[in-house]
């Protein structure tokens, strides 16, 4: 939502207008950020200074997940599975 928000991705209209319809619609299951995600996204080490996206990471990593981002730093975490 942030993205859409600064402008960044305008095409996620949609999707962000009904947002709470598409989970539910999809059965989708939301991942709660707890302690220890927020504890080791600041701990690894990765140059990366974005603190969403260290957060993104380490949940990935934690909760065994394929990150789906096509944000180019995170081809540099062999220990995280991307998709994009």
């Amino acid at each position: 939502m942030n993205k859409y928000r600064i402008g960044k991705l305008p095409e996620f209209e949609d999707v962000a207008k009904d947002y709470f319809d598409y989970v539910k619609e999809l059965d989708l299951i939301t991942l709660p950020i707890n302690d220890i995600h927020s504890h080791y996204a600041g701990e690894f080490e990765w140059d990366h200074r974005d603190p969403f996206g260290r957060l993104l990471a380490t949940q990935a990593y934690i909760e065994k997940l394929t990150l789906i981002t096509n944000d180019p730093a995170f081809e540099t975490l062999s220990w995280v599975n991307v998709l994009w």
